[in-house]
């Protein structure tokens, strides 16, 4: 059975996403892994689990596009749970 990695993008998106997709799908193809690429950040973990198989071929005109192949997000079910005021309290400490 082929070793199977998993990536996904969190946060949102930035300059380079698709070229660290495309460099990690290289990698794990030159070692005869297979890459996974979860879509849309974690939310792409919880069942049922939602992936992208990158490889060589997916990925070969990714570099120049914006944002990002399998997606991202910055909120959904692992949001954190700190408020404005948390945040009010912590820079006034600061």
């Amino acid at each position: 059975m082929k070793t199977r990695i998993g990536i996904l993008t969190s946060g949102g998106d930035c300059p380079g996403l698709n070229a660290v997709l495309r460099g990690a799908a290289l990698a794990a193809d030159k070692i005869g892994w297979e890459m996974l690429g979860f879509r849309d950040g974690f939310e792409g973990l919880l069942p049922p689990s939602d992936f992208t198989v990158l490889d060589r071929k997916c990925t070969e005109n990714i570099m120049a596009l914006g944002g990002t192949l399998i997606g991202t997000t910055n909120r959904g079910h692992f949001v954190a749970k700190i408020g404005a005021g948390d945040r009010a309290v912590v820079a006034a400490e600061v």
